[in-house]
């Protein structure tokens, strides 16, 4: 194999190893990392994606990615963090999460999501 291709491989395997694995650097030793029932930061994230919401109600939320209680959310814990970290959640045309709402699901899905 050709030098270059070589290195096109090996460029091509990085990246597709290092995009799977988290954007997150939190030190979970460092920051408060909140248990599920005390993050308000739900309140917002509920609004849409609930399990008790269905159809338009749930403002294009995928069915099934709610945060309406602990086990729905500890599934898609990795989706949330990635897509709050990202700036996609909430959607453009929705108010932000502030600093703090951020922090609470980014510092919660990254360290060991407690109950």
């Amino acid at each position: 194999m050709h030098t270059t291709a070589k290195t096109l491989l090996i460029l091509s395997l990085t990246h597709m190893l290092t995009g799977c694995s988290s954007p997150s650097s939190v030190d979970c030793k460092a920051v408060t990392v909140p248990k599920y029932a005390e993050m308000t930061a739900w309140a917002r994230c509920v609004a849409c994606h609930s399990s008790a919401l269905s159809g338009a109600s749930r403002a294009g939320a995928p069915k099934g990615i709610d945060f309406d209680n602990y086990d729905a959310a500890l599934m898609d814990a990795d989706q949330a963090l990635s897509e709050v970290e990202a700036g996609a959640m909430p959607p453009a045309g929705s108010p932000k999460l502030s600093a703090a709402e951020k922090d609470q699901i980014v510092n919660w899905a990254s360290c060991d999501t407690p109950q």
